[in-house]
């Protein structure tokens, strides 16, 4: 059979919701609500919703995470959209696994509330040296002078 005849299937967006207690329930329809916003703005019509209910941030694993996160490593999400970092996680070293997973799947993560978007390009922007200002923006040479050029 020849490969080249058979579609591939196309990728979803994952949203990703979660509050750490029932008592919260609010919060979650909020976030459901602010990430199915952010589709409609950005006319995204194939997604599905994530969620966690009364499971706590510091958990690596959780029923809705593990589910979105299966789906990542079979290729089957574009990109996973949170409202915020601490929803999806509350440790650094569980933050950068899921997105060094993501990475390796070509999936993309964006959150709402810090405004970050993994796939836009910083091409014309360098990390922060230990002055505090990037390579493309050197200190100036005054001994004086406290900004960046």
């Amino acid at each position: 059979m020849d490969t080249a005849t058979i579609p591939l299937k196309k990728r979803r967006v994952a949203l990703y919701a979660r509050v750490s207690t029932a008592d919260q329930k609010n919060g979650l329809d909020a976030q459901i609500r602010a990430l199915r916003i952010f589709c409609e703005q950005n006319k995204i019509e194939d997604y599905e919703l994530f969620a966690d209910e009364n499971q706590s941030g510091t958990k690596a694993s959780r029923p809705g995470l593990d589910r979105m996160m299966k789906a990542v490593e079979a290729g089957e999400i574009e990109t996973v959209v949170v409202f915020a970092f601490s929803r999806y996680a509350r440790s650094v070293s569980h933050m950068l696994k899921g997105l060094e997973v993501m990475r390796s799947k070509k999936t993309n993560f964006v959150s709402l509330t810090e405004k970050l978007d993994l796939n836009k390009r910083l091409a014309d922007r360098s990390p922060p040296n230990s002055t505090g200002c990037s390579a493309s923006h050197p200190r100036t040479s005054h001994a004086s002078s406290k900004a960046c050029d």
